[in-house]
């Protein structure tokens, strides 16, 4: 049978309460069961505007998901742990609004972008078993490093999540990574992707997109604000690695 899942494409292009706002509205329109928002959608470049989790935003999208009966992946937030600490974090939220796992991002960015310098990377590998599935947890730039997908896999990922900040100039890169981790870990890959330009220097592509196993992509965005839906069906996912066991095939080098 499966389950319906939505990422909700948005720029993070007001204020914090501007954004959440317009996350909440937009989550409004989707029945989904689990709904995953893009990497830092209430506050973009300001590596400074952090707070404690649980905390305000977190008890907003906790009522939002006790109210619908869903899962809501907070795509990620800036996570205040204590003074001078500061990390790029995924909150799942589940049905009941109780926070049910936690992610720092463990690849920080560096190239043109102040995220390595302002925050402490994660160490630890997340995956979440709920109702629907083995979610695995990443965030944008761990797209690039494919060792992150296989520890998920090896702690039972079925599904795994990636909200990201990905810029237009690498368009073909996040098409073509979504697929490859798909195929090669034989799981659903959800990329939910901002859009828009929250600084003169930087435009977010959009694109999010919901890849099965095969690495055939279910539903894609386009370049504008969107919610994209697609069924999801774990049994696939077992069906296909329990019939093309490349999995077992995996030789430690």
């Amino acid at each position: 049978m499966g389950f319906k899942a939505a990422c909700i494409q948005m720029g993070a292009l007001g204020t914090r309460s501007e954004n959440v706002d317009r996350a909440v509205a937009l989550i409004d329109e989707t029945d989904a069961d689990l709904i995953v928002l893009p990497e830092l959608f209430t506050h973009c470049r300001d590596f400074k505007a952090g707070e404690h989790i649980p905390g305000p935003t977190t008890e907003v999208f906790a009522r939002l998901a006790r109210e619908k009966g869903s899962y809501i992946l907070m795509g990620s937030t800036l996570e205040v742990d204590e003074p001078g600490r500061m990390f790029n974090t995924s909150v799942l939220i589940d049905r009941r609004g109780t926070i049910c796992a936690r992610y720092r991002k463990v690849h920080l960015f560096s190239y043109r972008s102040k995220e390595k310098r302002s925050l402490i990377a994660g160490t630890d590998i997340v995956v979440a078993p709920i109702e629907l599935g083995v979610i695995g947890f990443s965030i944008c730039y761990d797209l690039r490093f494919p060792e992150l997908y296989r520890a998920l896999v090896k702690k039972g990922a079925e599904i795994i999540v990636c909200p990201a900040a990905w810029p237009s100039q690498r368009l073909d890169h996040w098409i073509a990574l979504n697929k490859a981790r798909a195929i090669e870990n034989q799981c659903y890959f959800i990329g939910c992707n901002q859009v828009g330009t929250p600084v003169p220097t930087t435009t977010f592509v959009g694109g999010s997109m919901i890849t099965d196993p095969w690495g055939e992509t279910l539903v894609a965005a386009g370049n504008s604000e969107a919610i994209i839906t697609a069924v999801i069906d774990v049994a696939v996912v077992n069906q296909i690695r329990k019939e093309y066991t490349f999995l077992n095939d995996v030789v430690p080098l």
